[in-house]
């Protein structure tokens, strides 16, 4: 496996974050690595074709702005703030050079169509100077074949069982995409599982412990010693939040054994 790092260390989700440092932050990235943990982050592109590091497709829940990233241009995304702070949006350029190398990244792939393969193009395009440590991961599973196609990078999907608002249209693909079934059709490397479907009363968890046997796993998103706990059971390594760094640095390499 030449990706064996990803589960060494825990991931920090979005960066270490917390009330002053915003997720998916410069200053989050910086206390992430300064302790020693991974970082996943999320990736779209503006309305010019920039990568930026951001996570919802609208910038409303995070910037106070109901508009989506996609419908933006770089200049104008520049000018909101992250939830209120003086931090600005990152652009993929600036997130890699402050890396640079000194910790691991997990990249989430943002889109639902699965027609469309524009950010991960863009995003492997772009890695193609980078000589960090970095692997790629989506609930679209047109873009892990894609990702699986035409790079080198590790590449895995995102699964899981139920969305937790059916109501809205990116949590119905996002559910609909998220199966078990298509870690095969795919070729996913790894598998990265939300940590509240992890139930024995859910059937399809019979196929993450079989699965589990063949590829790694990661749990998402783990904000509570219950979630360690039950990540235990399920996965080779974390993605978490909300949870203490010296916390985190304990529970660091107890999961279940690589496969």
């Amino acid at each position: 496996m030449n990706f064996q790092w990803l589960f060494e260390r825990p991931i920090a989700h979005r960066g270490l974050h917390n009330a002053e440092f915003p997720e998916n932050s410069m200053p989050a990235f910086e206390r992430a690595i300064a302790n020693g943990f991974n970082i996943e982050i999320d990736v779209h592109l503006t309305k010019d074709k920039h990568l930026v590091v951001f996570h919802d497709d609208s910038l409303k829940r995070v910037c106070g702005i109901n508009k989506k990233v996609k419908d933006c241009t770089l200049k104008e995304l520049k000018t909101y703030r992250l939830a209120g702070t003086e931090y600005a949006i990152p652009t993929f350029d600036e997130f890699l050079e402050l890396v640079d190398g000194r910790t691991g990244i997990l990249c989430e792939i943002k889109g639902v169509n699965p027609l469309d393969n524009s950010i991960i193009k863009a995003t492997i395009k772009r890695l193609e100077t980078y000589k960090g440590r970095i692997a790629l991961q989506s609930f679209n599973f047109g873009a892990v074949k894609y990702g699986r196609k035409h790079c080198s990078l590790p590449v895995g999907g995102l699964y899981t069982w139920c969305s937790p608002d059916i109501k809205k249209s990116r949590w119905w693909a996002a559910s609909w995409m998220g199966k078990l079934w298509l870690v095969k059709p795919t070729k996913a490397q790894f598998v990265a599982y939300d940590v509240r479907a992890c139930s024995p009363a859910l059937s399809e968890n019979k196929w993450l412990l079989k699965w589990g046997k063949k590829l790694p796993v990661l749990v998402w998103t783990v904000n509570s010693e219950e979630c360690v706990d039950i990540a235990r059971k399920y996965a080779n390594n974390v993605i978490f939040e909300n949870l203490d760094a010296e916390y985190a640095n304990e529970f660091a390499g107890t999961f279940r054994p690589l496969p």
